[in-house]
């Protein structure tokens, strides 16, 4: 009897947690989709102090920072996202834009890499990297590379077919 108590407990005990959580998080996403951004911070905040393991609630925390400014908590929630799960290419593609938009340029570097490196199939990654070989004024061959992967890619991609500042004799040769 007092095994199949001691089981009881446990299984109520996840399930109490688990119903928590999706709680919670109905509740985040209601208030992100009203761009009440601060009461959807706190609830993920909520869900990181109840669960700090839960990638999911740093990635959608760092949006909701984001959104309010933030970018260096951003990074901060994302770059601990990563230590959790480092096989999520989105994880590093969106903290490789915000370095990108806080002019850390060589660390956007490495995380567009890593995003090629993880899923070669990202357009948009490839185009990030070709603007910050540009940025960072590396040899023009890692430039047009990576244009060439993105068009690789997607064909259509509208912006690789724009040429980057510095690049334009790049882009004229490739052909």
């Amino acid at each position: 009897m007092r095994f199949i108590f001691s089981i009881f407990m446990l299984i109520s005990a996840l399930t109490y947690g688990q119903s928590e959580r999706t709680i919670l998080y109905a509740q985040a996403t209601e208030f992100g989709y009203r761009n009440q951004f601060k009461e959807a911070e706190k609830i993920l905040s909520k869900v990181i102090a109840l669960f700090p393991n839960d990638s999911m609630a740093y990635f959608d925390r760092a949006i909701m920072r984001e959104h309010l400014g933030d970018t260096l908590g951003a990074i901060a929630d994302l770059t601990r996202e990563i230590e959790i799960d480092e096989k999520s290419a989105d994880n590093y593609f969106v903290r490789g834009i915000l370095y990108q938009k806080t002019k850390k340029y060589s660390l956007a570097l490495d995380d567009f890499r890593k995003v090629n490196h993880l899923d070669f199939g990202n357009a948009d990654a490839h185009y990030f990297a070709a603007q910050m070989y540009s940025i960072l004024q590396k040899n023009t061959f890692f430039v047009k590379r990576q244009l060439k992967q993105c068009l690789k890619v997607n064909p259509a991609h509208h912006d690789a077919l724009i040429p980057l500042k510095n690049t334009r004799r790049i882009l004229f040769r490739m052909n």
